[in-house]
């Protein structure tokens, strides 16, 4: 698939099929992640491949329990109660759950810089573009995936679940595998016209 053409057919999938993915597909998927643009060249990233049976149920009870709070205690406008009952309805059918889970980690287990706050910063930058890849590699692949954030509602959950060293730290789960129905890019609230200007 083009470049181009994979950033602007990519859609957030959230139910996927009970399939697993192939071994090159993980491969390709995390091998993507570390040719991202870091800060430094430091590769201040680190992953966790989530693949068993168990660590799957897991994690996936996890993140069902941050998207909840994102729900119910995030948003200034909590879901009305309808449409909370319809969404749990939904993960009773197995909604976000997927064959193929990823943690992204900073990992700050080595300084390079004096300044540690704008240190933070760029690594979180450096991950947040290894992500990037490993979405657009999976869908270029035919593999969807979404992006849980939510999880840092409950990081000290995440943190140990995952028993994490104190500077490995939670950044998102990407879920990964292949999509039930095929999801349609949502168009932008925003053109260029409102977000760009020219100087």
């Amino acid at each position: 698939m083009d470049t181009i053409e994979a950033i602007n057919t990519r859609a957030t999938v959230r139910e996927f099929l009970e399939i697993p993915l192939k071994e090159e597909e993980k491969k390709i998927i995390l091998e993507s992640a570390i040719r991202a643009p870091n800060a430094g060249g430091n590769e201040q990233w680190f992953f966790i491949a989530v693949e068993s049976k168990e660590k799957i149920e897991g994690l996936y009870k996890l993140i069902i329990e941050a998207q909840r709070a994102y729900y119910t205690e995030m948003m200034k406008t909590p879901l009305p109660k309808d449409i909370l009952e319809d969404w749990e309805s939904r993960v009773e059918s197995g909604l976000y759950k997927a064959p193929f889970y990823v943690a992204v980690l900073k990992d700050m287990r080595t300084r390079y810089y004096n300044n540690s706050e704008v240190e933070d910063r760029w690594a979180e930058q450096s991950v947040a573009a290894a992500i990037e890849n490993m979405i657009l590699a999976a869908h270029s692949l035919g593999i969807g995936s979404c992006w849980f954030g939510v999880s840092l509602l409950r990081e000290e959950k995440f943190v140990e679940f995952f028993k994490l060293d104190r500077n490995l730290k939670l950044v998102a789960i990407i879920a990964f595998g292949y999509p039930k129905k095929k999801s349609l890019p949502k168009q932008r609230k925003k053109g260029l016209n409102d977000i760009v200007i020219r100087i």
